[in-house]
């Protein structure tokens, strides 16, 4: 009876367990559910912030991108300008030159009371588009002021344009528009900065013109010889800017040459061409207008010269005032005939010397003279003359490789049928300079 007790107790409690357990467990799930839902809710919510967050960086990041491509487009933009700038700036050459100083002259010269003067001062801009093609412009500001024309040079100069010529023995370079004809020696060093002494020669020819030009040498090398240099240009011929007055063009051709190293020689040739009433772009000791006033004419001139360098240094030829040779002589001389209905003709020329002293220090001389033939005058140098002569002494220091401190002193006779010489001789004190 015990034993049937004791197993329906033991059974009772193992019922009453199952109970208790289910329903705990049952409770147990409710609140682990109701845990789990929190949970799912809290992290819908922070995915839902997210998802927000995410729109609003993605709206932040598309902004700082299009920022960024803004400052990118202007940096570039801002760069490129300057590498054009820069690039201008590359193909820009700048120079120029000046002489500032105090002349004096007799009464019948230009300063006969004595005066501060900048007579000479150019500035010249070259820019080169391509490594065959320069663009040159000069402005002449002499005592600071605007001179007519204002732009004395301006053209187009060519090198080696002509592939064919590269590897054969001739070279060839063109200039076009306004420029200098390289008509003899004198007319490279012309004026106050480059010249040996202040004063030009007592002929000075010279000759600026609209024109075509075409320059070059021929190699000469395989006959034991230097290369021979030739110049062929045709121009307007009358004076002045602008279109030509008369059909018929102006002609120079020059030949130069090396025959020995220390020895250089030349020879030019000019004719204007018909010039009708015009006046002449080739000016012979100030002289360009023809005998008589209305007369059609033409100028031809022809020039010889020749150059010796003592010494001979490794700089360029010109200008010789800053060349390293011990010393220096030059000889020149020519002819010219204005022929119309009354002619008129003479001869010029000139020789002259440098001798530096020392490396700074130097000495300079020239003669120079131009005389009309038979009794004819004309207004030389500003004076009426048949016959002009200038003996010019001078020196200079070299301050600089681009500054030069000068003196010089010329002694002026003119002379012609009922002529009286003029009081004209200058004294020039002055600082010259080139950049």
């Amino acid at each position: 009876m015990w034993n049937r007790f004791f197993k329906l107790a033991v059974l009772a409690l193992f019922l009453f367990n199952i109970t208790v357990v289910n329903v705990f467990a049952e409770g147990s799930k409710e609140e682990e559910l109701t845990v789990l839902k929190s949970q799912v809710q809290e992290l819908l919510k922070r995915i839902e912030k997210l998802e927000v967050e995410q729109v609003v960086s993605k709206e932040e990041s598309k902004k700082a991108k299009e920022e960024v491509t803004k400052l990118k487009e202007t940096s570039q933009a801002t760069q490129a300008a300057r590498v054009d700038l820069a690039n201008s700036l590359a193909k820009l050459k700048i120079k120029g030159r000046a002489a500032l100083g105090f002349f004096d002259s007799g009464k019948a010269g230009s300063y006969p009371a004595g005066s501060f003067e900048m007579p000479d001062a150019k500035i010249q801009f070259g820019f080169q588009p391509d490594d065959i093609n320069t663009l040159v412009l000069r402005f002449n500001v002499n005592n600071a002021t605007a001179q007519s024309p204002l732009m004395d040079y301006f053209f187009l100069q060519s090198k080696d344009f002509i592939p064919a010529l590269k590897d054969s023995p001739f070279s060839l370079s063109a200039r076009l528009g306004r420029f200098k004809l390289g008509f003899g020696e004198e007319t490279w060093t012309d004026n106050l900065v480059e010249g040996i002494v202040p004063s030009n020669s007592a002929a000075r020819a010279t000759v600026v013109d609209e024109g075509l030009e075409f320059a070059g040498k021929v190699k000469l090398d395989k006959i034991g010889l230097e290369p021979l240099g030739v110049v062929v240009s045709v121009s307007d011929g009358n004076s002045g800017v602008g279109s030509d007055s008369t059909a018929s063009k102006a002609f120079m051709g020059k030949l130069y040459h090396n025959p020995i190293k220390p020895l250089y020689v030349s020879g030019s040739y000019y004719n204007s061409g018909e010039l009708d009433s015009s006046s002449s772009e080739m000016s012979l000791a100030g002289v360009t207008s023809a005998i008589q006033s209305g007369m059609a004419w033409r100028r031809s001139v022809w020039e010889l010269d020749a150059r010796y360098d003592f010494g001979k240094g490794k700089k360029p030829l010109e200008p010789i005032v800053f060349s390293d040779s011990k010393a220096i002589v030059r000889l020149s001389y020519g002819e010219f005939k204005d022929d119309g209905n009354r002619t008129r003709s003479g001869n010029l020329g000139f020789v002259d010397g440098i001798y530096n002293l020392t490396k700074k220090f130097y000495a300079a001389g020239r003669y120079s003279f131009i005389d009309l033939n038979g009794d004819v005058t004309a207004t030389l140098n500003s004076v009426t003359a048949n016959r002009y002569d200038r003996f010019s002494l001078g020196g200079g220091y070299r301050w600089s490789d681009n500054v030069v401190l000068k003196l010089g002193y010329d002694w002026n006779k003119n002379s012609g049928p009922g002529v009286n010489d003029a009081d004209d001789n200058l004294l020039s004190a002055l600082v010259a300079t080139q950049f």
